[in-house]
Protein backbone atom coordinates (compact mmCIF):
# COMPACT_ATOMS: atom_id res chain seq x y z
CA UNK A 1 0.00 0.00 0.00
CA UNK A 2 1.28 3.57 -1.15
CA UNK A 3 1.93 5.88 1.77
CA UNK A 4 -1.28 8.31 0.65
CA UNK A 5 -3.57 5.54 0.67
CA UNK A 6 -2.47 4.31 4.79
CA UNK A 7 -2.76 8.07 5.94
CA UNK A 8 -6.28 7.88 4.44
CA UNK A 9 -7.43 4.85 6.24
CA UNK A 10 -6.12 6.06 9.05
CA UNK A 11 -8.04 9.36 8.84
CA UNK A 12 -10.92 7.65 8.17
CA UNK A 13 -10.41 5.88 11.61
CA UNK A 14 -9.91 8.78 13.63
CA UNK A 15 -12.74 10.63 11.99
CA UNK A 16 -14.93 7.45 12.94
CA UNK A 17 -13.95 7.33 16.59
CA UNK A 18 -16.35 10.08 18.23
CA UNK A 19 -19.46 7.93 16.00
CA UNK A 20 -18.33 4.83 17.94
CA UNK A 21 -18.08 6.33 20.48
CA UNK A 22 -21.29 8.14 20.55
CA UNK A 23 -23.14 4.86 19.71
CA UNK A 24 -21.15 2.58 22.76
CA UNK A 25 -23.03 5.45 24.72
CA UNK A 26 -26.60 4.97 23.73
CA UNK A 27 -26.47 1.75 23.44
CA UNK A 28 -25.53 1.90 27.10
CA UNK A 29 -28.30 4.40 28.18
CA UNK A 30 -31.21 2.74 25.45
CA UNK A 31 -29.92 -0.78 25.23
CA UNK A 32 -29.55 -2.57 22.34
CA UNK A 33 -33.28 -0.73 21.52
CA UNK A 34 -31.01 1.77 19.59
CA UNK A 35 -30.50 -0.92 16.48
CA UNK A 36 -34.82 -1.09 16.15
CA UNK A 37 -36.68 0.54 13.55
CA UNK A 38 -38.87 2.85 14.86
CA UNK A 39 -42.70 2.16 13.95
CA UNK A 40 -43.73 5.22 12.28
CA UNK A 41 -46.57 6.99 10.94
CA UNK A 42 -46.53 7.49 7.12
CA UNK A 43 -46.69 10.85 6.04
CA UNK A 44 -50.22 13.09 5.10
CA UNK A 45 -49.14 13.16 1.81
CA UNK A 46 -48.93 10.22 1.13
CA UNK A 47 -52.45 9.27 2.00
CA UNK A 48 -54.01 12.44 0.27
CA UNK A 49 -56.97 10.93 -1.33
CA UNK A 50 -56.46 13.03 -4.54
CA UNK A 51 -53.98 10.47 -5.90
CA UNK A 52 -56.50 6.94 -5.52
CA UNK A 53 -56.65 4.41 -3.55
CA UNK A 54 -54.87 2.63 -1.87
CA UNK A 55 -54.67 -1.19 -2.03
CA UNK A 56 -53.08 -4.79 -1.93
CA UNK A 57 -53.08 -7.83 -4.18
CA UNK A 58 -51.64 -11.08 -3.43
CA UNK A 59 -49.46 -11.94 -6.64
CA UNK A 60 -47.17 -14.63 -7.15
CA UNK A 61 -47.05 -15.58 -3.49
CA UNK A 62 -46.72 -11.85 -2.05
CA UNK A 63 -48.10 -8.90 -1.53
CA UNK A 64 -48.08 -6.10 -3.80
CA UNK A 65 -49.11 -2.51 -2.95
CA UNK A 66 -50.45 -0.41 -5.68
CA UNK A 67 -52.26 2.79 -5.90
CA UNK A 68 -55.57 3.48 -8.61
CA UNK A 69 -57.12 6.21 -9.76
CA UNK A 70 -59.71 6.83 -12.45
CA UNK A 71 -62.47 4.79 -13.77
CA UNK A 72 -62.45 1.03 -14.05
CA UNK A 73 -63.94 1.32 -17.62
CA UNK A 74 -61.26 3.47 -19.09
CA UNK A 75 -57.93 2.25 -20.29
CA UNK A 76 -55.62 0.95 -17.84
CA UNK A 77 -52.07 2.71 -17.78
CA UNK A 78 -49.59 1.28 -15.31
CA UNK A 79 -46.85 3.07 -14.10
CA UNK A 80 -43.50 0.84 -12.39
CA UNK A 81 -40.88 3.04 -10.74
CA UNK A 82 -37.50 3.13 -10.61
CA UNK A 83 -34.52 2.68 -7.82
CA UNK A 84 -34.78 3.63 -4.77
CA UNK A 85 -38.78 5.01 -5.37
CA UNK A 86 -42.10 3.67 -4.73
CA UNK A 87 -45.76 4.68 -5.92
CA UNK A 88 -45.39 8.16 -5.08
CA UNK A 89 -43.24 8.61 -7.69
CA UNK A 90 -45.72 9.05 -10.18
CA UNK A 91 -48.52 10.69 -7.94
CA UNK A 92 -48.02 14.01 -10.58
CA UNK A 93 -48.63 11.19 -13.95
CA UNK A 94 -51.33 9.77 -12.47
CA UNK A 95 -53.09 12.98 -11.10
CA UNK A 96 -52.81 14.35 -14.96
CA UNK A 97 -53.96 10.73 -16.92
CA UNK A 98 -56.68 9.72 -14.53
CA UNK A 99 -58.90 11.94 -16.59
CA UNK A 100 -58.59 9.88 -19.54
CA UNK A 101 -57.03 6.56 -18.13
CA UNK A 102 -57.28 4.06 -14.67
CA UNK A 103 -54.09 4.60 -13.82
CA UNK A 104 -52.40 2.06 -11.34
CA UNK A 105 -48.97 2.67 -9.92
CA UNK A 106 -47.53 -0.17 -7.68
CA UNK A 107 -44.53 -0.80 -5.37
CA UNK A 108 -42.41 -3.58 -6.61
CA UNK A 109 -41.59 -6.48 -4.36
CA UNK A 110 -38.88 -5.05 -1.95
CA UNK A 111 -40.19 -1.63 -1.55
CA UNK A 112 -42.51 0.50 0.71
CA UNK A 113 -45.48 -1.04 1.49
CA UNK A 114 -45.33 -4.07 -0.68
CA UNK A 115 -44.01 -7.24 0.26
CA UNK A 116 -40.20 -7.92 1.02
CA UNK A 117 -39.01 -12.07 0.54
CA UNK A 118 -35.93 -12.97 1.80
CA UNK A 119 -32.85 -13.70 -0.72
CA UNK A 120 -31.66 -12.25 -3.88
CA UNK A 121 -33.29 -15.03 -5.87
CA UNK A 122 -36.69 -13.21 -5.43
CA UNK A 123 -35.55 -10.63 -7.16
CA UNK A 124 -34.72 -12.03 -10.36
CA UNK A 125 -36.34 -9.60 -12.93
CA UNK A 126 -38.42 -12.39 -13.99
CA UNK A 127 -39.89 -12.19 -10.74
CA UNK A 128 -40.39 -8.38 -11.10
CA UNK A 129 -42.39 -9.15 -14.61
CA UNK A 130 -44.36 -11.58 -13.64
CA UNK A 131 -45.40 -9.42 -11.00
CA UNK A 132 -46.53 -6.84 -13.07
CA UNK A 133 -48.39 -9.66 -15.42
CA UNK A 134 -50.09 -10.83 -12.00
CA UNK A 135 -50.91 -7.24 -10.78
CA UNK A 136 -53.00 -6.63 -14.26
CA UNK A 137 -54.44 -10.06 -14.59
CA UNK A 138 -55.96 -9.56 -11.10
CA UNK A 139 -57.39 -6.35 -12.17
CA UNK A 140 -59.17 -8.00 -15.36
CA UNK A 141 -57.63 -6.71 -17.95
CA UNK A 142 -55.51 -8.15 -20.71
CA UNK A 143 -54.36 -5.39 -22.77
CA UNK A 144 -53.06 -1.84 -20.96
CA UNK A 145 -50.32 0.70 -21.36
CA UNK A 146 -46.99 0.23 -19.71
CA UNK A 147 -44.74 3.15 -17.98
CA UNK A 148 -41.38 2.61 -16.56
CA UNK A 149 -38.51 4.61 -15.40
CA UNK A 150 -35.12 4.20 -14.25
CA UNK A 151 -35.09 0.41 -13.11
CA UNK A 152 -38.59 0.34 -13.84
CA UNK A 153 -37.64 1.38 -17.41
CA UNK A 154 -35.58 -2.21 -18.03
CA UNK A 155 -38.30 -4.02 -16.02
CA UNK A 156 -40.46 -2.64 -18.95
CA UNK A 157 -38.94 -3.36 -21.40
CA UNK A 158 -38.35 -6.86 -20.33
CA UNK A 159 -41.74 -7.06 -19.98
CA UNK A 160 -42.66 -5.80 -23.60
CA UNK A 161 -40.34 -8.63 -24.67
CA UNK A 162 -41.89 -11.51 -23.20
CA UNK A 163 -45.31 -10.20 -23.69
CA UNK A 164 -45.85 -8.19 -26.22
CA UNK A 165 -49.63 -8.93 -27.20
CA UNK A 166 -50.53 -7.70 -23.64
CA UNK A 167 -49.47 -4.24 -24.41
CA UNK A 168 -51.09 -1.36 -26.13
CA UNK A 169 -48.19 1.10 -25.61
CA UNK A 170 -45.25 0.92 -23.74
CA UNK A 171 -43.45 4.16 -22.44
CA UNK A 172 -39.93 4.29 -20.87
CA UNK A 173 -38.12 7.14 -19.03
CA UNK A 174 -34.67 7.52 -18.76
CA UNK A 175 -33.59 3.83 -19.29
CA UNK A 176 -32.04 2.55 -22.88
CA UNK A 177 -33.14 -0.55 -24.23
CA UNK A 178 -31.48 -3.88 -21.56
CA UNK A 179 -29.80 -4.81 -25.24
CA UNK A 180 -28.07 -1.56 -25.71
CA UNK A 181 -26.86 -1.86 -21.96
CA UNK A 182 -25.35 -5.41 -22.90
CA UNK A 183 -23.55 -4.66 -25.83
CA UNK A 184 -22.08 -1.21 -23.66
CA UNK A 185 -20.82 -3.55 -20.64
CA UNK A 186 -18.71 -5.63 -23.83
Amino acid sequence: MDKGRIIGVLLGFLIAIPVYIRLLCRVFTVGFGVFKVKERKPPACLQDPQFGVHKYMKVNGIKIHYVEAGEENKPLMVFVHGFPEFWFAWRHQMNYFKKNYRVVALDNRGYNDSDKPAGIENYHIKNLIDDVKALVEGLGVNKFTLVGHDWGGAICWTFAALYPELLDNLIICNCPHTLSLRDQRQ
